[in-house]
């Protein structure tokens, strides 16, 4: 996945994890970041998102960052920061669902994951191309040598980590909110 991309999906990850959690996180009496919710997103993030991350940026890293950073000239420092930037998305999508859980606004956090939801579709709209065609920042912007997505290694690469991770992520998803459900006083 490309740099934006994982960014907001990140986000996303983060919010419906906390989303799921709801019901729990309104009545936890421990702090925001010393709860298993937040322990269950960081073994999302830290052990999956990160390392497809880290490959992605590593092996494919014009085509990562969609073209518009000659990667050559880039510093390592540069491609750290970014890889760090995921799971700190992530943070930062979990707390508008956790503080909007506590404050029992539930639709704060189902708009701002309609909103990533329209900007990740928006991006693959309107980033198609880069998305779509694999090869380097010269090859990109002289429109030669490009290859199509589906011809080469990468699409597998894309198609088995979104399959893992969303496996991981559904059912995580699943559990809390089937938790919240059987813990809720309407409960039968």
């Amino acid at each position: 996945m490309t740099v934006p991309g994982f960014i907001m999906i990140n986000l996303l990850v983060g919010a419906t994890v906390a989303f799921g959690a709801r019901v729990q996180i309104r009545t936890l009496q421990r702090p925001v970041f010393y709860n298993r919710y937040f322990g269950a997103l960081m073994m999302l993030e830290l052990p999956l998102l990160v390392p497809a991350g880290i490959y992605f940026n590593g092996f494919y890293p014009d085509w990562s960052w969609m073209y518009l950073i000659d990667t050559r000239w880039l510093p390592i420092g540069i491609n750290i920061m970014v890889v760090a930037t995921y799971p700190i998305a992530g943070v930062m999508g979990y707390l508008v669902g956790y503080f909007s859980a506590r404050a029992k606004s539930d639709w704060v956090t189902l708009m701002f994951m309609v909103f990533l939801v329209m900007g990740i579709v928006g991006f693959f709209v309107v980033g198609g191309d880069q998305f779509g065609s694999l090869g380097t920042y010269e090859q990109y912007h002289r429109n030669v040598g490009l290859e199509k997505l589906w011809n080469t290694s990468l699409l597998p690469s894309i198609v088995l980590t979104w399959c893992g991770v969303g496996i991981c992520w559904v059912y995580m998803i699943y559990r809390f909110a089937r938790e919240g459900r059987l813990a809720s006083p309407n409960h039968n």
